[in-house]
């Protein structure tokens, strides 16, 4: 609620569009009591289904290109951002033609930072968040970004293969290949609240991000085919030392998962019949 309320009072946003993801209608009850809809400001996207991060949305990024909209905001709906970073990320693709995407610096609560970009290993299969040091980043992660309509147009929306995790890290790659450039405003700042995910939810987590990373590997190929086996391996061993049976049975899931291949994710039977 205080993300949508913060982005429907910021004068440098047009419209909000709010995609609730396996609707129960329980989200549109607490917008309408607290004057957060309204068909001028914004509008509620429902679906039946949960479509994941990528499916959920691109529902609002097509919306948004239907519309005529030049640069679209995406917002984790637990995270927050001033007026004054959306201008400085507004600033940026004013003055850089050939930007793509821009993003802020995502900080937690305490100011602590948790991502400035990433850094890709491909022969390790990770990624690596860095710090607002300067250095360029391989990719950025989608808590918060702002994206530049004619480049989604370019090189199309998030891809649906993936259900949760990595479609940040694959779209980045892609707007690079169509030489498009991304980068982090570090003036800018997005808090974003820590997620209890990992702990509430370790099979389920576990298995959405073996599941990406397994899809990711055999998509982008090269290093990565090496890589994706090795996190794995490492993965698989770190977790039976420290005894985590839960997140063994989830990279078991995530294996299955990406074998099944379901496109898009959503529509997994695996997926539906573990986690519902």
């Amino acid at each position: 609620m205080r993300c949508v309320a913060a982005l429907v009072a910021s004068p440098s946003i047009e419209h909000v569009f709010i995609v609730d993801n396996e609707s129960s209608g329980e989200l549109r009850s607490a917008l309408a009591e607290a004057k957060l809809l309204a068909p001028e400001a914004s509008s509620l996207v429902e679906v039946p289904e949960n479509r994941g991060f990528a499916g959920g949305v691109n529902l609002a990024l097509q919306l948004s290109l239907e519309q005529g909209y030049e640069a679209i905001l995406v917002i984790n709906n637990d995270a927050v951002v001033t007026e004054e970073s959306i201008s400085l990320l507004t600033a940026t693709l004013e003055r850089k033609p050939r930007t793509g995407l821009v993003g802020p610096r995502i900080v937690h609560a305490d100011g602590s930072e948790e991502s400035a970009g990433g850094q890709l290993v491909p022969m390790a299969g990770i990624t690596r968040h860095q710090s607002g040091s300067g250095t360029a980043p391989d990719f950025i992660t989608w808590a918060c970004v702002l994206v530049r309509a004619s480049a989604l147009r370019d090189i199309g929306l998030l891809d649906e293969q993936f259900f949760m995790y990595w479609e940040d890290v694959d779209f980045s790659l892609r707007l690079r290949a169509g030489n498009w450039d991304f980068e982090i405003c570090e003036r800018a700042t997005a808090t974003h609240e820590i997620s209890t995910n990992r702990k509430s939810y370790p099979v389920a987590i576990k298995a959405y991000h073996t599941w990406s990373a397994a899809l990711f590997a055999k998509k982008h190929r090269g290093l990565w085919l090496i890589g994706g086996p090795v996190w794995l391996l490492i993965s698989a061993a770190t977790n039976v030392l420290r005894r985590r049976a839960g997140a063994l049975r989830g990279l078991r899931l995530g294996v299955a998962l990406a074998r099944e291949n379901a496109t898009p994710a959503y529509l997994s039977a695996i997926r539906a019949k573990e986690f519902g």
